[in-house]
């Protein structure tokens, strides 16, 4: 399937098997983005769950940083530089963030927080500083 002409795919299954592409998590791998059967399963449908669009808007951002950047490049910065990686993070965030604001939604602030902060995204930021970036992005949003 495509959203907004970018191909979504399920995560093959072998990527179960290791943890930062768990089921829990989409991922962006130019020009893919890669959900699990769930989420897949549920795009298809004639509604699908909106916060599973607000992950795709999330993904289409990395997609498009990683074809600005070029993947190589982009991927060694995001894997060795939390900085980066967080900058990254933060500006694909503030698209779903949209999404869900003008689909009058919530953002779990301290939920992403948690998230950002953890070994899942290497400890790149602590979470009082990704807990204040994210409250700050979502109110900033109209």
């Amino acid at each position: 399937m495509k959203y907004k002409d970018i191909a979504v795919r399920k995560k093959p299954k072998i990527w179960e098997f290791i943890p930062w592409l768990s089921s829990y998590t989409a991922q962006a791998i130019y020009p893919n983005i890669f959900v699990s059967n769930e989420v897949y399963e549920d795009l298809q449908k004639p509604k699908p769950n909106p916060r599973f669009i607000a992950a795709l808007e999330h993904e289409k951002k990395h997609i498009e940083r990683q074809k600005e950047l070029g993947f190589v490049k982009f991927g060694i910065n995001y894997f060795f530089s939390p900085k980066f990686r967080f900058q990254e993070e933060l500006l694909a965030t503030k698209e779903g963030m949209k999404y869900l604001k003008k689909n009058k939604l919530t953002f779990d602030t301290d939920r992403s927080a948690k998230f950002l902060s953890s070994w899942l995204y290497f400890w790149m930021v602590p979470y009082k500083k990704a807990k204040k970036e994210l409250t700050k992005a979502w109110e900033k949003i109209k």
